[in-house]
């Protein structure tokens, strides 16, 4: 399969400070996204010490096959908690981290906190990926229209990151790719911002992975007041 991505971050309308980082190496074919927690000290330096441990881990530790999620993560939240405790003993240092890594026709996910992974197939949007979320939990255990009357803060209120504990639990996810797939990693800029159906109109007009996501983040910006940091990987399968 032929693939092409491209990234793209931006600071949105409304913060002073991009706290977003993200991985792409196509020579791996690994992909990540990661957000630093708004709500703690130096989200940025959370996030950008997920990707370089995430870089390093992976270079010296698999070139193919699927990495040991479990195993990498751990050692991400290790570093990161560490980290933290050193900054702030009382709140420590956390982040997001979303990674794909495509292997022939086989996508692995690890997963943890709301950045998120859609992929779009046959005019179809599907989220892969389960926000981390106190809004999340109540739909997990209420329903969806359970949401409707939580309040807002729910929807940005992490129930699992890294950094935060010394234990971590990873989302790990697999997934058979097709001709023809298209792939979004995207921090909650995106993801809660534009709807999967928003997201699917302008893929449909998007010749390439650039393309979609420059008219993404500018549509954020200026039709939706770019209320957030906006982070995103587009990648394409033909």
């Amino acid at each position: 399969m032929k693939i092409s991505s491209f990234a793209l971050t931006d600071i949105g309308k409304m913060r002073s400070l991009n706290e977003d980082a993200f991985l792409l190496d196509d020579d791996l074919h690994v992909y990540a996204v990661a957000d630093g927690l708004g709500g703690l000290p130096e989200g940025a330096l959370a996030s950008n010490l997920a990707v370089q441990h995430l870089q390093e881990t992976l270079i010296s530790k698999t070139s193919n096959g699927t990495p040991d999620y479990e195993k990498v993560f751990h050692f991400i939240n290790q570093k990161i908690f560490k980290v933290g405790r050193k900054i702030s003993s009382e709140t420590g240092i956390g982040t997001t981290l979303t990674v794909v890594k495509l292997n022939g026709e086989e996508m692995t996910i690890g997963h943890v906190g709301d950045s998120t992974v859609f992929l779009f197939r046959a005019d179809n949007c599907q989220q892969l990926t389960t926000d981390h979320t106190m809004e999340q939990d109540v739909i997990d255990r209420l329903g969806p229209d359970a949401s409707l009357d939580t309040p807002s803060f729910y929807a940005h209120t992490l129930t699992r990151c890294i950094g935060q504990e010394d234990t971590i639990v990873t989302d790990i996810l697999h997934h058979q790719l097709e001709e023809g797939d298209r792939i979004l990693i995207c921090s909650d800029g995106i993801s809660k911002t534009l709807s999967g159906d928003e997201l699917l109109n302008e893929l449909s007009a998007a010749a390439t992975p650039e393309d979609f996501l420059r008219t993404v983040i500018q549509l954020i910006n200026n039709d939706h007041g770019g209320p957030d940091n906006s982070t995103g990987i587009a990648i394409f399968i033909d």
